[in-house]
């Protein structure tokens, strides 16, 4: 589509020091729609907008401590834990002016994640974050904040971004761009409701992400994960034999810490692999070509969902791209509640289950599980929300995953092995009360989605 920038003033120019089409046409309409309201900077409602940590060597990570967010750490709206590093009290207090809080804002403000937003969660006292993640802390009322970053997420707000970001070696903002942000005000009555949205948003994504993780160390600490004495070691011995079992030949395939733990499972439980009782279906690649970014796309848009889409446990409903719904038609990946999504090459191990709200497109990288219809009678009582539990836990769906990862040519992948997975079979009034759990948890992980959208839309 052709734009046309219908007129330039001198003096922006001079000022802004952009002579681009992007900057003046997006400038024009967003004149046009934000003349209607009382529109102020972000920073009036701030108490400051600070970049992060410069040069904070990653030696410096640990598994605990105070959390540090990194730029992939922020999706759509909330924080992605799955790769979060951890930073020693004593970093954390000497960078103290960047710490924020819950409620407070990290933006992305360089390359492909640039405007990216996510809200501290609940969960978190406090955090840090690294160089190229402004840090947001507001010095205004509760509702006000609220309403802020929920409007920051929107289309009108992104494009605001889009627009003073400056390309160079990559697309970055500096911090008067974000400080100069313009926030159209609301009404009191309108901001308090959409402030009640933010709240049940909110709380809906913390009690999802606690519930869940509550649920993984219950289990975990039931079927005793924890008490086998896997051997961590640089050096280890196999049979030929064992090589031979699965034609593999890599050092992780026979590397103790992993398979101890699938010794001590079969030892212990009865245990079924995946290929025994599932349909393992691959997702399908469209083609860079096809992708379409969020202000670009139109409303009947599909979501592709590539493997950084997968954010604590769940499909991200606004990912960096959407493909044409006629591809949708085409592809018919037949995606639906229920399902079971795991990443099989690349960052290799991420689960997700497909909630009533996901109309989505996954990529090859992918792997969709699904039970058969016509399961044996010993498996009969499994159900999906079991089997993706299990497949959560780090010690049965991440150790298997690094046991058999193998390089094809400089993409890691576990390539047609995930069948081989085992999984523990405990009783069925357990399963039964396992799934109940996993079932109410999505049912709120929906629940958010659908409060976000509908708020957004409006």
């Amino acid at each position: 589509m052709i734009k046309v920038v219908e007129s330039c003033n001198s003096r922006e120019i001079a000022e802004s020091g952009r002579f681009d089409v992007k900057y003046f046409y997006l400038g024009e309409i967003l004149d046009k729609i934000l003349k209607n309201f009382d529109v102020s900077p972000l920073i009036n409602y701030t108490k400051f907008i600070k970049k992060g940590i410069f040069d904070l060597n990653s030696r410096f990570y640990r598994t605990s401590g105070i959390p540090f967010i990194r730029i992939s750490n922020l999706k759509s709206f909330s924080i992605d834990e799955s790769s979060m590093v951890y930073i020693p009290l004593k970093n954390h207090q000497k960078e103290i002016k960047t710490k924020l809080v819950p409620g407070d804002l990290a933006l992305s403000k360089v390359g492909k994640y640039l405007g990216k937003i996510g809200q501290i969660p609940l969960r978190y006292d406090e955090v840090n974050i690294s160089q190229n993640i402004v840090g947001v802390s507001f010095d205004c009322s509760d509702e006000v904040r609220k309403y802020i970053f929920l409007y920051l997420t929107t289309p009108i707000a992104i494009n605001q971004i889009i627009r003073v970001s400056k390309a160079h070696n990559q697309n970055k903002l500096t911090l008067p761009d974000i400080r100069n942000l313009r926030i159209p005000m609301l009404s009191n009555e309108k901001v308090r409701i959409y402030a009640n949205y933010v709240d049940d948003i909110t709380n809906l994504e913390n009690d999802t992400f606690v519930d869940l993780e509550k649920l993984k160390n219950e289990l975990s600490n039931e079927l005793g994960l924890d008490t086998v004495s896997s051997r961590k070691s640089l050096t280890y011995t196999s049979s030929l034999s064992f090589f031979r079992k699965d034609s593999f030949f890599t050092p992780e395939y026979s590397n103790p810490l992993y398979n101890d733990i699938i010794s001590y499972l079969n030892e212990n439980f009865e245990t079924v692999s995946l290929g025994e009782i599932c349909s393992i279906i691959k997702g399908d690649e469209v083609g860079s070509a096809n992708y379409n970014v969020y202000t670009e796309k139109g409303e009947d848009h599909i979501p592709f969902i590539r493997t950084t889409d997968i954010v604590n446990n769940e499909i991200d409903n606004y990912p960096d791209f959407y493909i044409d719904p006629d591809i949708y038609n085409e592809l018919n990946q037949d995606i639906k509640e229920g399902d079971i999504i795991f990443s099989n090459d690349g960052k290799i191990g991420q689960v997700a289950m497909v909630t009533d709200f996901d109309k989505v497109i996954v990529q090859s990288h992918f792997r969709r599980i699904r039970l058969n219809d016509d399961l044996n009678e010993k498996y009969s009582t499994l159900t999906q929300e079991y089997l993706f539990l299990m497949l959560s836990l780090e010690k049965i769906g991440i150790f298997q995953s690094k046991k058999f990862t193998v390089i094809q040519s400089t993409i890691p992948t576990i390539s047609n092995n995930l069948s081989q997975f085992i999984i523990p079979i405990l009783p069925v009034n357990r399963i039964v009360e396992l799934t109940e759990k996993v079932k109410e948890i999505f049912k709120m992980k929906s629940d958010r989605k659908k409060f976000l959208t509908n708020q957004k839309q409006n």
